[in-house]
């Protein structure tokens, strides 16, 4: 019985664990040297040596270190952002300072930002007289779908482009006007093109002209008695070329202006020749009588 009641009962059967001398060496100098270290410590020191992952532990730890190194990523980017946006509020607009309180209003009351607008649109709109940049800015904070536009500054240039062509149209209907109440007529292009400006020609030149050249004409003496220089050539067997010559020695010897004079002498034999239909002479003897 008792040799049944003995192998009835449980067995408890202890396996030796073999731990070598090395590690538990080991083990007793880490800890002789790290015991009067906290885990601030320990954590700088981890932090030191490069460790990202020094509060969390397994899953749980990579996953707060993730989270960590995502909002300091964020944190870096807005404060970019805010950099940014607070160089372009210090930035100078170049405008005048009428037009600039105009500009530091709308940013106050929220129409836009300093950083919506860029140097481009500020220069369009420093082309405009300040009357007209201030109607610029009032009809860009009265627009309707301005807190839906995206391109703040896009739109801004639209609306100077729309205000000058405006402004254009306005005054050509202006000088139309002004011509119709004067009767002036205004030629078209083709017209402009094809018309000779004879208005630039004068028989008698006035103290105040500014003489461009001489021109040499032949034509009926009744047709240039209102003319300042002219002879009368009847016909004769005097050749072109001495008939030419006499008369552009006898105008120079009549001008009265040193312009005149140096524009007559300028005139070629060609030019005289060509005018002069035959052979004559030059009487000049009425004209000299009437003179005196």
């Amino acid at each position: 019985d008792d040799e049944r009641g003995q192998q009835g009962r449980p067995v408890e059967v202890v396996v030796p664990v073999v731990v070598s001398q090395r590690g538990k060496n080991a083990k007793k100098k880490k800890q002789a040297k790290y015991a009067d270290q906290d885990d601030d410590e320990r954590v700088a020191a981890m932090v030191m040596l490069g460790h990202k992952n020094v509060r969390g532990e397994g899953a749980a730890g990579d996953e707060e270190g993730q989270k960590t190194a995502a909002q300091e990523e964020e944190e870096k980017k807005a404060a970019a952002a805010a950099k940014k946006a607070k160089e372009l509020e210090a930035a100078p607009t170049g405008l005048s300072e009428a037009v600039e309180l105009k500009l530091l209003d709308l940013f106050d009351i929220g129409k836009c930002k300093r950083s919506d607008l860029d140097a481009t649109t500020l220069a369009k709109l420093k082309e405009f007289p300040d009357s007209d940049a201030l109607d610029i800015l009032a009809r860009f904070a009265e627009a309707e779908i301005l807190s839906q536009v995206k391109n703040k500054a896009a739109f801004l240039s639209g609306i100077c482009h729309r205000y000058r062509d405006r402004k254009v149209k306005e005054e050509r209907a202006e000088i139309q006007s002004l011509k119709k109440e004067e009767g002036i007529v205004e030629l078209t292009d083709k017209e402009m093109d094809e018309k000779v400006d004879l208005d630039a020609f004068t028989a008698m030149p006035r103290p105040d002209d500014i003489l461009l050249y001489a021109l040499p004409v032949c034509a009926p003496y009744f047709a240039l008695q209102a003319y300042k220089y002219k002879v009368k050539i009847t016909p004769a067997a005097g050749k072109k070329g001495k008939v030419a010559k006499a008369a552009q020695s006898f105008f120079h010897k009549e001008a009265t202006m040193p312009r005149e004079k140096d524009l007559i002498r300028a005139l070629t034999d060609p030019e005289m020749v060509m005018q002069i239909i035959g052979n004559g002479r030059i009487n000049a003897g009425a004209q000299g009588k009437k003179k005196k």
